[in-house]
This record gives structure tokens, sequence and C-alpha cells, in this order.
């Protein structure tokens, strides 16, 4: 029988119409898919979004053929070998519509029960600077609570219907741009969630079982004498006997990605089981609880089961690998009586040394740019007062290799930072072959290591071998097949629940009330596609402002009137022109106007000393450092000032700039180049540079500086933060909108 048919929860055998009212107690809506893509293509400029998949797919495709089969980089889903696959089958073409789904659970109110499930749709078609915006992200569907639903594939269920028929029988559209009428068949690519979120959708048993893998690789756990919970130690424990987890080592640098059709036999084995008892015991050793509902779409219309569940490098990269390392900093994670935490080496952050670290965290705020969002709190204070995964992020990746320097005791330093360089490449958008192949070796020491100075062959210590490690070793390789991790992660779906989230208006039925605003949104973004005067692009440059070319663009404040440059800026300038062609310049001071802030082709604006310095430093988030190219090398610098100036009837547009020493070759040995810390010596090292040489906006945190096995320096040190994933950080759409100063 349909569930909708039902008069009763079967569950929990409530009645679904209240007696009163003769109304359903509660109603999920579905958004179709179909009719709003219709609608993208209904407009000559939104239907051309749609060519970005076609042009970047033979673009790879040609880089392929002429570099005998290999890339020079990963920038997109595109570059993904399962993609190039299912193109090459003939399984998409260029009519066809490549989608994401994407699901999570919302809590709406803190301090309440208020469960939520949403589900939303990403066209991958679109590049990925428009594609995360919210004009373009398609809600699909809403679960109301206040409770997690039981059966979560019962509300998928006629969105999913939804899009099978249309891949069945294609989606008739109209294509504006070209004027004609094509069939399109849509084609689900990738299915996400968090881990939670993830064990609905794949049908595996989850993080705890014996294959507890979510990319569902072929690695067993072990558990602890009389213990139900699996851990995915590679290594065996020392003295260990345990039927059916005592096989020998596993190598942390062979692949153990399982062949593409033992799901499947591990499925029919399960569907085979006789009887209950017989049940439990095969999905213990297959890891699988249930056939997945999404083996109802047609096979040359998915990437694959289990291979459209990807990685979750949002949630990994902060709050899995937070919770666990943090925890064994602090001496907090669970110990058994046989192994106290008094003798953790590594436990550390606890004590007067734990809030010291917490208050460094916090006073490294002013130094962190507008652009970089939420700054770190204090760590020491906020850590159980819901820490966001952004701060996790700029904590774990930014300041923490710094900020644990000299606290956090060797070995155990050098090797969190193996993790932070690794991650730092895994979280960008466009991702380097070579620099992935060192992530991947990176990482797979990483978790190697991790077994050997933590776990130590243990069996008191087995749960110190989470997933959340195990999960680092498929970075890599999952890079390789579906594209940098960034593209597919929740970031998008967080963001979505936050902006509906803030639309609520009615706080006594809000799970009504978020389903009418992703209806509306729905509707509003259809309209905006087929009209887009609707609602116009903002314009590029605020007024004042000057267009400057290539995404460069000079904002304001601006000096009224022209000023005599400093003996010392003058100077760098004529070292400028000597450099650029020789000219030799007498010993002036020629008058210009300053500029205070320069937009970058990132999104970012860098700002200037001119402005900034003028306000207290608890008032102010710096972004007038900047990381720039000088010929073939990278340098980090203070901007002063931005001016315009002509050099032989061509007008440039430049920049004073305060350029920081090298970075302390120690530092960077002992840390593998994640400890950047550079010493500051103001006018004593001007330059004047080109601003289309600036590529981002990076921050300089101050900091005590000490060299290995040396006396600290007096000197003024600052250690380089950049932005975590500055790439994903333009896919949303974002420019630094922050105030002029």
């Amino acid at each position: 029988m349909n569930c909708a048919d039902l008069e009763k929860c079967p569950i929990c055998h409530e009645p679904k119409i209240c007696p009163i009212t003769k109304k359903p107690y509660q109603e999920f809506h579905t958004i179709l898919l179909g009719p709003v893509l219709q609608a993208l293509w209904r407009d000559p400029s939104s239907a051309r979004r749609f060519d970005y998949r076609r042009k970047i797919t033979q673009e790879i495709i040609n880089e392929l053929e002429e570099n005998d089969g290999t890339l020079s980089s990963y920038d997109d889903f595109f570059h993904g070998s399962d993609y190039l696959e299912n193109v090459k089958k003939g399984s998409i073409n260029n009519n066809d519509i490549v989608l994401m789904l994407s699901i999570d659970g919302a809590q709406l109110y803190t301090h309440k029960a208020s469960d939520c499930w949403i589900y939303i749709w990403v066209i991958m078609d679109l590049s990925p600077d428009e594609r995360y915006k919210k004009r373009h992200v398609l809600p699909g569907g809403f679960i109301p609570g206040p409770n997690k639903p039981k059966n979560v594939d019962s509300f998928q269920f006629p969105g999913l219907h939804h899009l099978c028929s249309l891949q069945r029988e294609g989606l008739r559209i109209w294509d504006a741009s070209t004027n004609r009428l094509f069939l399109s068949k849509l084609f689900l690519a990738l299915d996400t969630a968090d881990g939670p979120g993830m064990a609905y959708q794949n049908g595996l048993v989850g993080h705890h079982g014996k294959y507890g893998c979510r990319l569902y690789c072929s690695v067993p756990g072990r558990h602890k004498p009389h213990g139900s919970h699996y851990y995915p130690a590679l290594l065996k424990p020392n003295d260990y006997i345990m039927h059916g987890c005592d096989h020998e080592d596993i190598s942390h640098f062979v692949s153990t990605s399982a062949p593409s059709n033992w799901y499947f036999q591990n499925l029919q084995f399960l569907l085979q089981s006789p009887n209950e008892t017989q049940y439990k015991k095969r999905r213990l050793e297959t890891g699988i609880t249930k056939p997945t509902i999404f083996l109802g779409i047609p096979n040359n219309c998915i990437l694959g089961i289990p291979g459209c569940f990807g990685s979750d490098v949002m949630h990994l990269g902060s709050f899995n690998l937070a919770d666990l390392l943090v925890s064994l900093w602090r001496g907090q994670l669970d110990s058994e009586g046989t192994d106290p935490t008094s003798a953790w080496p590594w436990a550390v952050l606890q004590g007067n040394t734990w809030e010291q670290h917490g208050k460094a965290v916090a006073e490294a705020t002013p130094y962190l740019p507008g652009s970089f969002d939420r700054p770190p709190r204090n760590i020491a204070e906020k850590i159980n007062s819901g820490y966001k995964a952004w701060e996790w992020l700029l904590y774990l990746y930014g300041l923490a290799p710094a900020l644990l320097y000299g606290i956090l005791p060797q070995p155990y330093y050098s090797h969190f930072c193996k993790l932070v360089k690794a991650m730092r490449i895994i979280q960008q958008h466009k991702i380097k072959t070579s620099d992935l192949r060192m992530a991947k070796d990176l990482l797979q020491s990483f978790a190697y290591e991790y077994e050997m100075i933590y776990y130590q062959r243990r069996v008191d210590r087995l749960h110190f071998c989470r997933q959340s490690i195990h999960a680092l070793l498929h970075l890599a390789a999952e890079t390789t097949r579906i594209g940098p991790p960034i593209c597919s992660s929740q970031w998008t779906m967080e963001r979505t629940i936050g902006n509906l989230g803030e639309e609520i208006r009615q706080p006594s039925n809000p799970y009504a009330n978020l389903s009418q605003r992703g209806l509306l949104r729905c509707q509003v973004n259809a309209l905006n596609a087929m009209i887009p005067d609707l609602q116009p692009e903002p314009s590029g440059v605020p007024r004042g402002g000057i267009d400057l070319g290539g995404g460069f663009a000079l904002l304001r404040a601006q000096d009224r009137y022209d000023r005599a440059m400093r003996p010392c800026e003058a100077q760098a300038l004529a070292n400028y022109l000597w450099n650029l062609d020789g000219t030799l310049v007498e010993s002036h001071c020629p008058k210009i106007a300053r500029w205070a802030r320069l937009r970058l082709p990132n999104g970012q604006v860098a700002r200037s000393r001119w402005k900034e310095s003028r306000k207290p430093l608890k008032k102010v988030r710096m972004s007038r450092n900047v990381k720039y190219r000088s010929g073939d090398k990278l340098h980090i610098g203070e901007v002063y000032y931005y001016f315009r100036c002509r050099i032989h009837g061509q007008e440039k547009v430049l920049a004073v700039v305060s350029k920081y020493s090298e970075p302390d070759s120690d530092l960077l040995a002992v840390s593998h180049g994640t400890f950047l810390s550079c010493q500051y010596s103001g006018d004593g090292a001007l330059v004047v540079i080109d601003v289309s040489c600036i590529e981002s906006v990076v921050a300089m945190v101050p900091h005590n500086h000490t060299r290995p096995h040396s006396i600290p320096d007096t000197n003024l040190h600052f250690f380089l933060v950049e932005r975590p994933g500055l790439d994903i950080w333009r896919l949303g759409g974002f420019q630094d909108e922050s105030q002029i100063l």
C-alpha cells in the first residue's frame, strides 16, 4: 500500500488526520524539478549559462588528447574520471543536464526540538561561479519536524519518482538562445550528505559498523573485547585475538577501494537472508542494511552505486578532525584505567596553557581580514558553545600551526602540520596534479603515523582510530574520480539552510512557513531567469570607483588633493621606474592622490594602511596585507596606499607596499611549510608594484618569534594565514562588501 493512503503511521501508530480540523497534522512539500529547469532556458542569457559544461568538457578532452591522458589540474567535477567515462560511453550528451542532490537536517531553533530535513538540487552544468549562488540552487523538498524522520526514503520518493520519469521519457525544453526544442535527460551525478544523513541515503551501516567507511571500501574494522563498535584500525593491536577482527596489518599506502561489483554481490547476499537472524549476521559481514532507493534510477542516468555517494570534506575537515585532535590534546578523549590521560605526552592543552591558547586565538581577530568571514572565537571559552565549521577551519589550518608551535611537543607537532599542508591543498577549488600527489603522500603518512604515535597498537586505544582518520586516505583518489572534494561538499547545503531559516516569519508553524519560503524562492528564481530585468545583476563597481579591467577596480576613499610622497616612498617609486625600463629619476617627491581600496579578481577587497591605521585595533579587520607576484616569486607585503600615475604616456595603477622578509627557514622545515614567520620592516622595506601583481588578501598575525633550539627574537614578526579554500569562497558569488574605511 502507498504510504499516502495510510490512515495511521506504521511506526508510532498516530493518526494522520486531526479529528477536529479534519486536516493532516503535518504536510511535507516536494518541488518538482522539471518545470523549474524548463523555466531556466526561457531567456537567452539564462540558457547560455548551460553552455559551461559542454565547453569545459571539450577543453578537458582536448587536454587529455594533447597530454597522453593526463590533466595538469583538477578544477571541477567534470575533471573527474567517472564523469569523463560516462561522456565517453554516451551516457551523458550535450543536451543532458547534470545534477547533484544534497540533503541535511536543520535545527530551526537552538533551545528546543525543531529538526527539519531539506534537500536541494545543484545544477552542475552552470559554472562554479554561478551554480552555488542562492538564485541558482533549487530547493527540492522539505520534511517537517520536530522529530527526525523514521523513513527518509518515503519523503524523497515523490521527487525521485519525478526524476526517474524525466530520465526515462526525457524533459522537453525550449532553448531561447538558439530557438530550438530538444529532449534532455537528467543525469544524477552525486548524492551528498553528512555522516548521519548519508546512512539514510546509501543504506549502509554507518561509521560504527564493521565496514563503516561511507565510500564502502574493503577495510574491515576491529572492536574491543565485549564491544560492539568497530574502529578502522589498519594496524593490528598487540596480543589481539578477536574472531572476525584479528586480520593482519593493512597498508596505509595501498588503495583500499573495493571492486565495483562488490557492493552488488554483497547486496544480493543480504537480500537472500532466509530469516532475521541470518539478516543480522549478513548485515554485519556486508556493511549493508537495505537496498538504497537510488537503485531505482536507470543505470545510464546515475554516476553509479555506491559511486554517486561522495565524501564530505566540509564536516571531515572541520568538526570531525577537530573533535578528535583537540580532544586528544586536551586529554579529554575517553580512556580506560589501563591508559590514564596523565600519561599522554600530547595532552598539553590543559589548565593555564589552554586558557592562554584560547586567548591567543581571540587576539588574532583584528588581524584576520573581513573577507575571512567569521573569525575563530576564544576556543577555551566557546568550544562548547556551538563552535562553527568555519571557525574550526580557520583555527586548524590557519592559526594552529603557529599557535601550537612550542606547546605541542614533537613528534606530534610536525605530524599535525602534515595534515594542515595536505588539507590546504585538498580544500582548494583548483588542485594541481603535482600538488594532489603531494597531498596523497602527506595524508597516507599522517594516517600511518597517527596509528603509530597515538594508537600505538594498544587495544585500549582502538577508539582513537575513527573513520575521520580513515577517510583521509580516500581524498586524493576521490579527487581524481569526481573532482575537487570542495565542489561536492555540504557547504552549499549549509548555506541554503541558513538563508532559508532567516526567512521564517511564522514561529507558530515554522515547518510550513519554511516550505512556503522554499517554494517562493523557486518561483522567484524561475521568474528572474525568464525575465532577468526583474532583478538586474548588481553593478560591478560602486560609485566613485574605477574599473581597471581584468577584475581589478580602484575603490574609494581617495585624496581630495594631490599630496607629495614621502622621501622613502619616492625612492621606492624611483626604484620601480629603474627596474621597469632603466629610467633614472632625480631625487624629488612627486605629488599623487592616494586611493584606499582595491577590488581583486577573486572578489576580495585589499585595503591600505593609510585608512586602516586610523581606527582602533579592536574596531578593524586588517585587509591591507597582500600576496603579490614579482617575476616568478611570491611575496607578502603591507599596502600603504594605491595611486595612479602616467609613465611614458601610459597610465598605470601602482601600490606602495612594505615588503615582509622571507619566511624563517627553520620554522618552515619543522612545520612542513605551514608556519611562515616573516619579519616586518615598515619604511625600511618599501617597494612599488603594479596592482595587477596582487593575487589575494592575507592575514599577518603578530607572534613571539622563537627559532628551534634558540633564544627568542626581539624583532617584530608576523605569521601568514591564508583563507582556506579561497577559490570555493568565490563560488557563492561573494564579494567583500564591508564598510569603507
